[in-house]
């Protein structure tokens, strides 16, 4: 019994009830066909009793001197014709004018009469020498109004069963039937409790529900379950609290005496977007305020162990939080920059190096004077003009790396400073995640561009007691058709295919989101606003106005190698 499963449970239950019921109604039809049986007895006969007391040969009979010599024939083609088993007249004594068997004629009435004499027709179930018989017996009245004698007519009891066994098919096929239509539906309602549990029973639920719902609060990443219809069926704590305030749903639907269903539409508008393909997405980025998310989702299919064929259930949503991981990634980017362009610097100092040894060696002391001379007033000039407008070492030694960096990627890169840029005016941090992803999507995207004349970037600062802007243009390929609008809502993460759009690549994009947004600032998108550029990349960040001195001397624009 414990291995059946639920759905075969059901179908036991709902078929001994219908055989319950069956039994129940079959007994209710007999014994109302035994009692309708009975009834028409007595009412056939005392129909039949009262008819013959009115006769005028039958009271003129039951007064002649030998009445049994008129009413024996009588009575007999009387039983013949109305298919009674007897047919007695009798004396006011109970002395029988007329029975079946002729030698029960003079004798003594089976039963009592009085009631007979004293209130007219009346039905009895006596025992006779017929055995038990159904009877009616009226008086029969003289024409002075006194009663001279009696008439009683009946049929046996197994007379009247053979009456209720006509009715014994019809009962059966009722029940029949209903037992039929029973085991159909308890089959039917068996195939379905069968597909949706999946051949499983009560107790292998109840385990699976404990076991998954433990599972469910357990893990590290966020989940979400979705009907086939695409309403929110259920969710766990993690993705509660990754989705926080913007998950609108009134009551915890993980526990199951306050489940409810909730529509998709309640989800963050960025995460209806990934959901709405329909397809399967495996670590998709999304930004959700300051929190970057991989969105992965995948339709549930029916177990097709039972023997049916494998059905959509829904579709199970996972979110895996990658906001610090991703950080520290951006983090480590920039020592691995700073260290490439410490790198870069000394490979390039070397070969400088060498070049001023071999000149001193050729007795070229004046030429290798000139070329050190030279050398180093370049990356002076570099260094000042990025210090000048710049006070944050953290910005600023970023920028000088990047130009290292871009240099040896054969890659000019131009800064472009106006305004001066005071330590402290923003996120060090925030900055840094901004300036350096933009870079570095926008060198990558100039860097594919291995057939053009001239590969270069070039980064533009503007700063002002209110806000600093800072816009990054590569002269790339762009977004190869994708539109700005839909990079920047939903954290555009496709690796370039060498198709273009590789300055939109990795998680760099949603970090430069995130980070954004987190300083309450702004980031813009253009794509192909001037000949031969790529994407252009603004962004606008508030600054304090006491930490910004406008400087109306502006840096002119210089190219680096």
């Amino acid at each position: 019994m414990r291995e059946w499963s639920v759905a075969t449970r059901f179908f036991m239950g709902v078929l001994s009830l219908t055989l319950l019921a069956v039994v129940a109604l079959t007994l209710a039809l007999y014994l109302d066909a035994t009692r309708q049986a009975v009834h028409t007895a007595q009412e056939r006969t005392a129909s039949l009793s009262a008819a013959l007391a009115v006769d005028p040969f039958v009271i003129e009979a039951v007064q002649a001197p030998h009445p049994t010599e008129l009413l024996q024939p009588f009575a007999e083609a009387v039983m013949s014709a109305s298919s009674v088993d007897f047919v007695t007249f009798m004396d006011t004594d109970r002395t029988r004018y007329t029975h079946r068997y002729k030698s029960e004629i003079g004798g003594t009435f089976a039963g009592p009469i009085d009631e007979a004499l004293k209130h007219g027709t009346v039905n009895q179930t006596n025992n006779g020498p017929l055995g038990v018989t159904i009877r009616g017996i009226t008086p029969i009245y003289g024409e002075s109004g006194a009663v001279v004698a009696l008439v009683s007519t009946g049929v046996t009891v197994e007379h009247s069963n053979l009456l209720l066994l006509q009715r014994i098919p019809l009962i059966l096929g009722i029940a029949g039937t209903m037992l039929v239509a029973g085991a159909i539906m308890a089959f039917g309602i068996r195939r379905y409790l069968r597909r949706v549990t999946f051949g499983r029973g009560p107790e292998q639920i109840g385990q699976m529900y404990a076991f998954y719902d433990a599972v469910l609060h357990t893990v590290d990443d966020g989940m979400l379950l979705l009907g086939r219809s695409g309403d929110l069926v259920l969710y766990n704590d993690r993705a509660r609290e990754l989705l926080g305030s913007a998950l609108r749903v009134s009551q915890v639907a993980t526990k199951a005496r306050s489940r409810r269903r909730a529509p998709v539409g309640e989800l963050p508008v960025e995460l209806r977007e990934v959901l709405a393909s329909g397809e399967t997405v495996e670590d998709e980025v999304v930004t959700l305020g300051d929190r970057v998310l991989l969105v992965s989702h995948r339709p549930v299919v029916g177990d097709e162990s039972t023997g049916g064929s494998a059905r959509s259930l829904g579709t199970l949503v996972v979110l895996r939080d990658r906001t610090e991981l991703l950080k520290l990634t951006s983090e480590l980017d920039s020592l691995h920059t700073m260290s490439d362009a410490l790198r870069s610097q000394t490979h390039e100092h070397a070969n400088r190096l060498h070049t001023m040894v071999t000149l001193f060696e050729l007795g070229r002391g004046e030429e290798a004077v000139r070329f050190a001379a030279a050398d180093v007033k370049v990356d002076q000039e570099l260094t000042d003009r990025v210090l000048e407008s710049i006070d944050e070492p953290v910005l600023a030694a970023l920028l000088l790396g990047k130009s290292a960096q871009a240099s040896e990627r054969g890659i000019e890169l131009s800064i472009v400073a106006d305004g001066r840029i005071a330590a402290g005016s923003f996120d060090v941090q925030d900055a840094v995640t901004i300036l350096g992803n933009l870079i570095d999507n926008a060198m990558d995207a100039a860097g594919e561009q291995e057939m053009a004349e001239r590969r270069w970037v070039e980064i533009e600062m503007l700063a002002s007691p209110e806000e600093l802007v800072v816009r990054v243009t590569d002269g790339g390929a762009g977004l190869g058709g994708v539109a700005p609008e839909q990079v920047l809502r939903r954290g555009y993460t496709k690796k370039s295919d060498g198709s273009g759009g590789a300055s939109v690549r990795g998680v760099g994009l949603a970090l430069v989101h995130q980070a954004v947004r987190r300083s309450g600032g702004t980031l813009q998108l253009e794509d192909g606003v001037a000949a031969n550029e790529g994407a252009r990349f603004t962004v606008v960040l508030p600054t304090s106005a006491a930490d910004l001195v406008e400087d109306d001397m502006s840096s002119e624009r210089r190219d680096q190698r």
